[in-house]
């Protein structure tokens, strides 16, 4: 079957008709009540939800992530996760020794499927976030919309203005305790194998000191390939789905060169040779 110009299969399909309709039953609705109740909220005196409540836009992420419980754990569609224990290093550690919260962090992987979005959400669970997204996607019903209630940083790379406000926002978010989400090769791979990385977002990382986490994500383009409109498989049938978790990467006192060679390197190490860069990829693109 086809979906316009992208292939379906029968267990896309009903994936399909499961997702949209648990979307249409609760996450949009929710969403745009969340909206809706934001905006009266700036027109009244203090703000309650804007600035006491929920200053920082998590309501719609954890909306977000309960949705995608609902669809991606029936259909095992959750990727297998090594190494997850090396964030504990970014845990927070009270004068007694007790640990905490993860500090915010920039996460990095490598793209080459859509399912690589929410692979990254189930790392990060119910923890705020904002992904670096293209600015194009604003235009996209109903995810455009989703990205600017929960305040995603939209970036377009061919605008010098757009770059400025993207850092500006990437930056606060940091220093607000949000982690930030980023796919620097830009867009998804067509081979599968891992492409030159954009150095842009990662200033906004150091510019507040905060570490990057590379994450190494297998044979999410076998599960959703380039051509299809919705999964074609679960992630848990072979080859099997995997994210690996690498070690924290500091960003203090390292040349803009330097750290992105040193994510880029991380990042294709934990990699399935498939997936391994081509031997004349560039570490860094234009």
């Amino acid at each position: 079957m086809t979906l316009g110009k992208l292939k379906i299969n029968i267990f896309g399909a009903i994936f399909a008709l499961w997702e949209v309709s648990w979307g249409i039953v609760f996450w949009y609705p929710m969403l745009m009540l969340y909206a809706f109740a934001r905006k009266i909220s700036s027109m009244l005196p203090g703000d309650i939800l804007g600035k006491k409540i929920d200053p920082f836009r998590r309501i719609p992420i954890n909306v977000g992530y309960i949705w995608g419980l609902l669809s991606m754990t029936i259909f095992r569609m959750w990727p297998k996760i090594v190494g997850i224990e090396n964030l504990d290093v970014l845990r927070e550690v009270d004068e007694n020794g007790k640990k905490g919260k993860l500090k915010p962090a920039m996460y990095v992987a490598n793209h080459s499927s859509w399912m690589d979005i929410p692979f990254v959400c189930y790392i990060l669970g119910f923890q705020n976030y904002k992904f670096i997204a293209k600015a194009e996607l604003k235009k996209v019903p109903i995810l455009g919309r989703a990205l600017m209630v929960a305040g995603h940083v939209a970036l377009d790379r061919t605008n010098r203005k757009s770059q400025m406000v993207a850092y500006k926002s990437g930056v606060q978010w940091l220093k607000d305790g949000v982690n930030l989400v980023t796919f620097p090769e830009g867009t998804r791979s067509k081979t599968g194998r891992m492409g030159s990385f954009k150095k842009g977002a990662f200033k906004m990382a150091q510019a507040v000191g905060a570490p990057i986490v590379p994450l190494s994500i297998h044979y999410a383009d076998k599960v959703q390939p380039l051509d299809y409109a919705f999964p074609a498989k679960s992630s848990r049938s072979r080859p099997e789905a995997l994210v690996k978790v690498g070690k924290p990467i500091s960003t203090e006192g390292k040349t803009d060169d330097e750290l992105l060679e040193e994510v880029w390197k991380a990042i294709a190490t934990d990699l399935p040779e498939s997936h391994k860069p081509a031997a004349d990829t560039p570490v860094g693109a234009n």
